[in-house]
């Protein structure tokens, strides 16, 4: 029969505690300081960068391409590669074709900014206009997920759940302690009372409506 041992649950918190908030420091530092930026986008106006490139693409894409003129969408599996290879820009949002002139125009949305390739295919030159972040736009895209494709998200969530255990195995802890116990717990319900406190009284809102 399963039998409550409270100092063993304690202890099991403890070391939770302690080590998710090891693991977690990086990524707590970060998206703190991304949510103070976020707050004050102001900060962000001139933090882009905007830039041209002119080259030419790979002899054996333009050789290929020239006897599928026609059917250029039959080659984008393979220009979405060289792309990958050459820039390591993926995941492409949109792939456009100009069947009269053979241009293939490829949009990237990046973190903090954009690719815009386009490849022409009667001369083989590639141009490329994009746009890059300084620090605080990159992070503050990171805090978002925004762009950042599907393993940062799964940082996202994963990070959110551990940081959700931390504050619970903290208050498991308090309890333990029986002298800091009531002024713990105050200061949870200080906590909770005054963010809504805020939002109901201060933060704009919609009422009246059905």
């Amino acid at each position: 029969m399963f039998s409550f041992n409270k100092r063993n649950f304690y202890s099991v918190s403890r070391a939770l505690h302690i080590y998710l908030s090891t693991a977690l420091f990086f990524l707590l530092i970060l998206f703190c300081v991304s949510g103070i930026i976020l707050n004050h986008v102001s900060w962000l106006e001139n933090d882009k960068h905007n830039g041209q490139n002119q080259l030419l693409v790979s002899a054996e894409l333009f050789e290929k391409a020239q006897t599928n003129l026609d059917t250029l969408p039959s080659l984008y599996p393979e220009i979405e590669q060289y792309m990958q290879q050459q820039f390591s820009l993926s995941n492409v949002k949109s792939i456009e074709w100009e069947k009269e002139d053979a241009l293939v125009m490829l949009d990237y949305p990046l973190p903090a900014g954009f690719a815009y390739a386009e490849i022409d295919f009667q001369t083989g030159e590639l141009n490329i206009d994009y746009q890059t972040g300084g620090f605080m736009s990159l992070i503050g895209d990171l805090h978002k997920g925004r762009h950042t494709g599907e393993a940062w998200s799964w940082v996202i969530d994963i990070s959110a759940v551990l940081m959700i255990l931390f504050a619970i195995t903290g208050l498991f802890i308090l309890f333990q302690n029986r002298k800091k116990r009531a002024a713990g717990l105050w200061l949870t319900l200080l906590g909770v009372a005054t963010p809504l406190v805020i939002y109901l009284v201060w933060v704009p809102q919609l009422k009246g409506v059905s």
